[in-house]
């Protein structure tokens, strides 16, 4: 082969092996390109499924929300009727005591006796001292006892020697409890020792 022939080989040869290079750098550009608009369109259809994922758990929880305010305001319907309930309930075993009431006035007023109208308010009290004791109302024991801040109000003092010091001597007003609770604190009257000034 000549000189000049060789040269042809050798440039013709370059060029082959260039346009093949260009050819697979243009095939692994295409290839990235695929790859990369594959990556892309996975990534657009991930995007989507966390998008509906995210609706998806938006709609449970205003359903969870809607479900409580539903809850909510049933239980709170169900609260006021069992609290009119027992409120009706209450009522109509306090009428018969009017009812005892208006009949102790009655007989009172045709006998023209105090007595019979004394008699009558007592066994009514006593009446509704029964129905509030049922309610679980508790009246508080308190002459004889130790003075308790807890259930006594002492609004008046005694200067005695004949009883122990805070002892309670006289009970003013009568105090209650409802369940554990005090409702109302028994008003009396607590013994202190005498002063030392007599």
């Amino acid at each position: 082969m000549s000189d000049m022939s060789k040269k042809h080989y050798h440039k013709e040869k370059e060029l082959q092996e260039t346009e093949q290079k260009n050819r697979q750098e243009v095939s692994s550009q295409e290839t990235a390109a695929v790859d990369i608009e594959s990556e892309i369109e996975k990534l657009k259809a991930e995007l989507e499924e966390e998008r509906m994922k995210t609706a998806a758990e938006r709609e449970q929880h205003l359903r969870a929300l809607a479900d409580f305010a539903n809850y909510r305001r049933r239980h709170e319907e169900e609260q006021a009727r069992i609290v009119q309930f027992a409120t009706q309930n209450l009522i109509v075993k306090i009428l018969p005591v009017i009812d005892n009431f208006e009949r102790a006035l009655e007989s009172a007023e045709q006998n023209h006796s105090f007595e019979s109208l004394v008699e009558g308010v007592r066994l009514t009290i006593k009446q509704l001292r029964d129905i509030l004791d049922q309610e679980g109302v508790k009246q508080i024991e308190s002459v004889g006892q130790q003075f308790d801040p807890s259930v006594h109000e002492a609004v008046m003092r005694l200067e005695t020697e004949e009883y122990p010091e805070n002892t309670v001597v006289e009970e003013l007003q009568s105090g209650y409890t409802y369940g554990d609770r005090v409702i109302r604190p028994a008003l009396v009257k607590v013994a202190v020792p005498p002063s030392e000034s007599e």
